[in-house]
């Protein structure tokens, strides 16, 4: 072509525009004015402007970007950039929408070469415009430029899932739901003309998650639409579930570290001294009965600026003290935890409903417990501090028995075989021994657990602990015969033979977690273990002559054999189940307690403590003392979902409410402080005083 003829046909972008100004035949403008153009000019018109975007892509592989730099910024739109937004919107609609389907007819060529371009395109906020049929054909043109070119997927996902989290302004608080579902839509469009764009999706999801940190309101907003994805994404369920999970069991551990150093402060100002023993289910009880705050979901939580509102400063300020600031933010963690744990819950609830013609659940809904149940065990079960985000599993077990059964064989198959090592099982200790801790917590505190479950469980851990007694026997004796034979050994040599109470305590920590459950579910569910003499239902004031249930028998060996598991186990524990059992007449025990004691006193070091034990691991101990995982919730818009399904403490006998009251007037004191939550958390991280010693996490009455 000669350089006449070229010149002629590549025009400066300028003269384009001001044509197209002329013509006034755009398509939208023509809705808002009544001039309307003939039809040979809008043809026209949409030829030039296609063509000159041809000749404009065409520069840019000669070299030329001046024209090129023209039309990107023809695309480029930062909807805050101006203090008339509306006036900028509808400006922005009138001058991009004649270049849409210019560019729409030259998608072939939007290879990488023009990244710029494309990357402009997917980020100018046009999904804001005010106009639906501009929106409509912005949209069509991202769908057709991922369509021709499949390597633009990721940035386009990018793009669209930076706006889950828009809203969080109050000033955008009307148009968010419009916006979400434009992005809703487009992304379900991609995801249906490209199915394997869902590790993109996923991609984009994990680079885009706000940080926990992140006031409440945007994670909120943001966990709510990655969940609504799962709506038509159902091929990233995993990995989406995945990453909610993580995210909302990361704030419940530095909910957690929090609480933890509130306890240390509260300890050295109080001096060390705690009041009371059975603390906790009172104050878990009290929030049944607070009004949840509208605002706990995040929808509407915090201002724009992100500032704590000025009642919630002065508090800190008057209080002036580090634990009073530490107060304050743990309260906000716990509200912030509170509100993604019940977003879950909350878009759980709806996906999990039976049947219409049958109380049966859905198979979806049976595959999505699976992917749960699979989290659980990669996730949840790992982690030592979690205490709210397993009741997510919890809650969904309550849905069917089928559904519990399934998670209890789970948890019993972590543990193992009672003589498998952990290298046969592939499973840890510390796993083991949470595994434990989950099958008493849960037994203990599912209402919905039937008595035949609640005896078969009991029933395969007391034969667990007599099959692992057994195998000890074995052992003790062979061991016996061992040193009898070898009469050479001096006796210097014969006590170095034998480990010490710490590593004693630590290679049979997997027992003592088992036979720790076992009594934990005793004293929760001694009801359904047994009945009158002629077979009828227990009678709280006639318990001389109850007739306990065959999967009890052998418990006393265990009680009462050579490992000594009520010295092994959480001292609360110990104490609790000798209590219950002593007034059901079923076991007498105390005459051991009193001998741990005073052999832990006369003891320069404590059995239980594996810090001062060669090799001893400091985990397996703390966890067996304070891991209760399904302790009472105190999150009270969360709560809502687990209280019909919870097993509160009953004290045998049911001792009347007004003792109750009076001997928990402090506890009531406390639930009525303005920290609320936090103040509930934080009585039930305190320890006990002596003999019943301190658990780390919580003390048993925290859980009675």
């Amino acid at each position: 072509m000669p350089a006449m003829e070229k010149t002629a046909v590549v025009r400066p972008i300028k003269e384009a525009v001001s044509q197209l100004k002329r013509a006034a035949v755009e398509p939208l403008a023509a809705d808002r004015e009544p001039a309307k153009p003939t039809a040979s000019t809008a043809i026209n018109k949409q030829v030039f402007l296609r063509k000159f975007v041809e000749n404009t892509l065409q520069q840019v592989k000669e070299g030329d970007l001046d024209e090129y730099q023209k039309l990107v910024k023809v695309f480029a739109y930062t909807r805050y950039q101006s203090a008339t937004a509306a006036a900028a919107a509808a400006k922005y609609v009138d001058e991009v929408s004649p270049w849409i389907l210019a560019l729409s007819a030259n998608v072939s060529a939007l290879g990488i070469t023009y990244r710029e371009l494309v990357h402009t395109v997917f980020f100018s906020d046009w999904i804001t415009a005010p106009n639906p049929r501009f929106v409509t054909r912005y949209a069509t043109l991202i769908l057709q430029i991922v369509s021709a070119h499949p390597e633009w997927v990721p940035q386009a996902m990018g793009a669209l899932v930076r706006w889950f989290s828009f809203g969080a302004r109050r000033s955008d608080t009307a148009e968010a739901p419009l916006v979400h579902d434009r992005v809703h839509l487009l992304v379900q469009e991609i995801y249906r003309t490209i199915p394997t764009c869902g590790s993109s999706l996923v991609a984009a999801l994990s680079g885009a998650w706000p940080f926990r940190t992140i006031k409440t309101n945007v994670q909120v907003l943001f966990v709510r639409n990655t969940l609504q994805c799962l709506e038509y994404a159902e091929g990233v369920r995993r990995d989406v579930l995945r990453m909610v999970l993580n995210h909302v069991i990361q704030i419940d551990v530095e909910v957690q570290v929090e609480l933890d150093d509130l306890e240390s402060d509260s300890e050295d100002e109080a001096g060390g001294v705690e009041e009371g023993v059975f603390e906790f289910e009172e104050d878990a009880n009290d929030t049944k009965h607070e009004k949840p705050d509208k605002e706990q979901d995040g929808s509407d939580a915090e201002s724009e600026s992100g500032s704590e509102s000025d009642s919630d400063s002065e508090s800190v300020v008057s209080e002036g003290s580090e634990l009073g600031r530490a107060r304050f933010n743990a309260k906000r963690t716990v509200a912030k935890l509170d509100a993604l744990l019940s977003t879950l819950l909350t878009w759980l609830e709806r996906h999990c409903q039976p049947e219409p013609e049958s109380s049966e659940m859905t198979e979806s809904t049976s595959r999505l417990f699976l992917v749960f149940l699979d989290l659980f065990d990669a996730v949840i079960l790992p982690t030592f501090k979690s205490r709210y985000t397993q009741f997510v599993v919890f809650y969904l077990c309550a849905k069917s028995s089928e559904y519990a059964d399934v998670f209890l064989g789970t948890m019993m198959g972590n543990v193992g075989e009672p003589m498998r090592g952990v290298a046969q099982d592939h499973v840890s200790s510390v796993a083991k021994v949470a595994a434990a801790a989950y099958l008493g917590s849960f037994v203990a505190r599912a209402q919905f657990l039937s008595a035949p479950i609640v005896r078969s469980v009991v029933g395969v851990l007391v034969q667990w602990a007599n099959t692992y007694l057994d195998w000890y026997d074995e052992q003790q004796a062979q061991r016996d015969a061992d040193i009898d034979q070898q009469k050479q050994r001096t006796y210097a040599q014969a006590l170095s033979s034998t480990a010490s109470p710490q590593v004693e305590m630590e290679r049979h920590i997997v027992f003592h977690a088992v036979t720790q459950s076992i009594l934990y579910m005793f004293c929760f569910r001694w009801r359904d273990l047994a009945q009158t003499q002629d077979g009828g239902a227990v009678i709280e004031s006639e318990l001389d002559n109850l007739h306990w249930c065959t999967e009890l028998e052998g418990l006393q060996r265990v009680v009462f054999s050579r490992l000594n598991p009520l010295r092994s186990c959480a001292p609360a524990v110990a104490q609790q189940f000798a209590s219950v059992a002593s007034q059901t007449n079923f076991m007498f025990c105390y005459a051991v307690l009193q001998q741990n004691r005073r052999s832990r006193a006369n003891s320069s070091v404590d059995p239980r403590d594996n810090t001062q034990s060669p090799g001893g691991d400091p985990a397996l101990q703390t966890r067996l003392d304070s891991f209760f995982p399904f302790d009472p919730m105190a999150l009270p818009v969360s709560r809502q979902f687990i209280d019909g399904i919870y097993l509160e403490w009953r004290d045998v006998g049911h001792e009347s409410e007004d003792e109750d009251e009076d001997e928990d007037a402090g506890e009531q004191e406390l639930a009525e402080d303005e920290a609320g939550v936090v103040e509930q958390i934080v009585a039930m991280s305190i320890s006990p005083v002596p003999p019943l010693s301190a658990l780390p996490g919580r003390d048993f009455s925290s859980q009675l």
